[in-house]
């Protein structure tokens, strides 16, 4: 495959990393630091996957109007605040057989993507490997909970393509499969998202810490309630059934394998950077308001984020 990955951050580089090492035609366009590193030393990922070197693999710092129609797949793994420029950014170079994979945490990814690409070249993506930048040109693999999951929505390309995307990818070293449904999982990691992240980004603690108290337990069963009521009312085809089902799986397997492990949205606080919150608990405000259903507890999160964001 002919693939180009716009993100080159953690995630982007592993995916195109372990696609290049596997004999694909992979570029990457990412930030100056990433790019020259890349460049001139080539690309070194480490981890849980083992140790990988990738030479020559070739990176840049935005895109080329040469590459009109060059591209099998497009992976998009930048930021979810990012995605509409980015989307933009790539319409001068997809033809009519370019898929774009959204390669994104939380929701309304997909939706910009279809509504400039279309929904038939556009595939959803469930990502749940943690990956970090140790330094320009070293990334690490951290933690996988499942493998990732591609699959399609209504009017999406063919499954038998999707599923020919996932076997290639999962051939590449990366765990991935094809499922049936996929804005169900899409749900759920923003269910865990929600109900973790700004929690531990605020109060500066891991995963496991947020069970030692009657008050964060509350708050994460609030933020997962209020979801599942959006999603109810958007008819979201939620993989755990209830919410009460999914707070015992958050609590008690979800939680304790990553009791360590500290939001991302900690470290981009940290760095002075720019959340994700907007695609997370502000998403599901922002669709309660069109369904009239209040969700005061990931509104207050929500502000609570944007707050530090403001003060940092």
């Amino acid at each position: 495959m002919k693939i180009l990955v716009l993100g080159a951050g953690a995630l982007g580089c592993v995916v195109g990393g372990f696609m290049k090492k596997a004999g694909h035609e992979v570029v990457l366009v990412g930030r100056p630091e990433m790019v020259e590193a890349i460049q001139k030393e080539g690309l070194y990922i480490s981890g849980i996957w083992g140790n990988h070197y990738v030479p020559n693999l070739p990176a840049y710092l935005k895109i080329s109007d040469e590459w009109r129609g060059q591209f099998d797949l497009i992976v998009l793994s930048v930021k979810s605040y990012d995605t509409e420029q980015a989307v933009r950014e790539i319409l001068p170079i997809v033809s009519e057989r370019t898929l774009v994979c959204s390669y994104q945490n939380g929701l309304g990814n997909i939706e910009k993507i279809s509504e400039y690409i279309g929904c038939e070249r556009t595939v959803p993506a469930r990502v749940i490997f943690g990956s970090r930048v140790l330094k320009p040109g070293f990334v690490q693999v951290t933690v996988i909970a499942e493998p990732t999951a591609l699959g399609r929505l209504d009017k999406g390309p063919d499954d038998f393509v999707v599923r020919e995307i996932a076997e290639t990818m999962n051939k590449s070293g990366i765990p991935t499969l094809y499922a049936e449904n996929i804005e169900g999982l899409i749900w759920a990691k923003v269910a865990y998202n929600s109900a973790l992240n700004p929690l531990s980004a605020l109060l500066d603690v891991p995963y496991g810490k947020l069970m030692e108290t009657e008050e964060t337990q509350m708050i994460m069963k609030n933020v997962i309630y209020e979801l599942y009521t959006v999603a109810k009312a958007k008819d979201v085809p939620m993989i755990v059934p209830t919410p009460e089902e999914y707070v015992f799986q958050l609590f008690y397997k979800l939680i304790p394998p990553t009791a360590e492990h500290y939001a991302s949205m900690r470290e981009d606080l940290i760095q002075g950077k720019r959340t994700e919150i907007d695609a997370l608990n502000g998403a599901i405000v922002k669709i309660g308001k069109d369904f009239n259903i209040n969700c005061p507890v990931n509104t207050i999160l929500t502000n609570l984020i944007k707050a530090r964001e403001k003060c940092l």
